[in-house]
């Protein structure tokens, strides 16, 4: 039996209610875009928005004011089968909903769930809003089987061109996507928009912690082994910086694929890899901003949608040399404008080498002490800042009346 919708126990007297659908929301299982709707859902109550969380219940600890809803298929089944299930709960629970709201917000990926709230919000007259984290039907990495690559081919664009016009607000979050989107469905293009991640002024310290100067630290904070991304070329060259005499060790932050441990093996890395699995954001953050050197590895794409890794944000306000490794596009365009200190080589082992080489020697002569944080950032990525853009486009959907 599907249980009655509940209101928020944060209503406030005043504010406008928005139900906000997340399907990862921390302590999620999905980290990286659960931490965009934590911080969005957090700071709408400052701008008279309190959201309704309704989230996938992974097995996490409950709180009391999300709603978790279990999926028939297992969490731990594969991404793309379980948000299926999930779409399906999501769209019981929607149909016995009882409560009162001024406009629905949707989280994505998985996509599924948008498409429940559609039929939520066209019954009830509500402004719809979409938030497309990453490209569906764009997507730039089209990873997986031979049935997965089918549905990017044929299914996903027909359920994203259902979708479309009945979404009063489509989000993207890359300036290439909102491009790319408005050229495929140019009827829409004036419902849509484009609002960045970001990062969390919480998470970091007043006092920023100081980088060793006992060794030279490199530390890529992210899984390996999805979205295109190799560890092999960066392996190869630590290799060839170390035998040119830069004594570079290299951290992992993530959960990763059991193919990274045997590539740092084949490699002999053994005592200059470490792999610390999956940390919580703020020890995350407190690493980013002691390690000597930070590293972001992007694969190419055949696709004119680029991707902005989450954690580039993140690198940017720990104001550290960023080691940037991938091609051009929305994510280097960020590190060229707000980086205090990167090299972008060529994704080649030996261009890599010689640009941890320089930067070794910079950190040998004591430079890149200070951390380099361009003012800028807080302004146009701080979540707060980024949850008033937000809130601004609610407000402009329930002056624009009953869709």
């Amino acid at each position: 039996m599907v249980r009655p919708c509940l209101p928020s126990l944060l209503t406030v007297y005043g504010m406008r209610k928005v139900l906000f659908i997340a399907y990862d929301f921390p302590p999620g299982i999905g980290i990286g875009g659960g931490l965009r709707s934590a911080n969005f859902a957090h700071y709408l109550p400052e701008f008279s928005w309190q959201p309704t969380v309704v989230a996938l219940d992974g097995g996490q600890k409950k709180a009391a004011d999300v709603i978790r809803l279990s999926s028939p298929t297992p969490w731990h089944s594969p991404y793309e089968m379980t948000s299926y299930g999930w779409a399906y709960a999501l769209h019981r629970y929607l149909r016995n909903c009882s409560d009162d709201f001024d406009l629905v917000y949707v989280s994505c990926p998985p996509f599924p769930q948008a498409l429940a709230a559609a039929t939520f919000t066209r019954r009830r007259q509500l402004p719809l809003v979409v938030d497309f984290r990453d490209a569906w039907s764009l997507d730039p990495y089209q990873e997986g089987s031979r049935f997965k690559r089918m549905l990017y081919r044929y299914l996903f664009p027909s359920m994203e061109r259902h979708l479309m016009p009945q979404t009063d607000l489509l989000i993207l979050n890359t300036p290439s996507a909102l491009q790319t989107y408005q050229e495929l469905y140019p009827l829409q293009a004036d419902k849509m928009a484009w609002l960045p991640n970001g990062y969390d002024k919480r998470a970091f310290p007043d006092e920023m912690p100081q980088p060793s100067r006992d060794e030279f630290v490199l530390l890529h904070a992210g899984r390996f082994g999805i979205g295109g991304r190799s560890p092999v070329n960066i392996l190869t060259g630590i290799t060839l910086a170390r035998q040119a005499g830069c004594d570079a060790r290299l951290v992992i932050l993530g959960n990763q694929p059991d193919a990274v441990q045997t590539q740092i093996d084949a490699a002999g890395l053994d005592d200059a890899i470490e792999l610390r699995g999956q940390v919580e954001y703020p020890r995350a953050v407190a690493e980013m901003c002691a390690a000597s050197v930070l590293v972001l590895v992007q694969a190419p794409s055949q696709m004119t949608v680029q991707a902005v890794a989450g954690k580039t944000f993140d690198y940017l306000r720990a104001g550290r040399p960023i080691l940037a490794i991938g091609p051009a596009g929305d994510n280097m365009d960020l590190i060229h404008q707000h980086a205090g200190r990167y090299e972008h080589p060529a994704d080649e082992p030996e261009a890599i080498a010689r640009a941890i080489v320089r930067l070794c020697k910079e950190w040998a002569r004591g430079e890149h002490v200070k951390h380099q944080v361009d003012p800028a950032l807080s302004e146009r990525f701080e979540r707060r800042a980024l949850t008033a853009g937000l809130s601004a486009h609610f407000d402009r959907l329930l002056s624009l009346g009953t869709p």
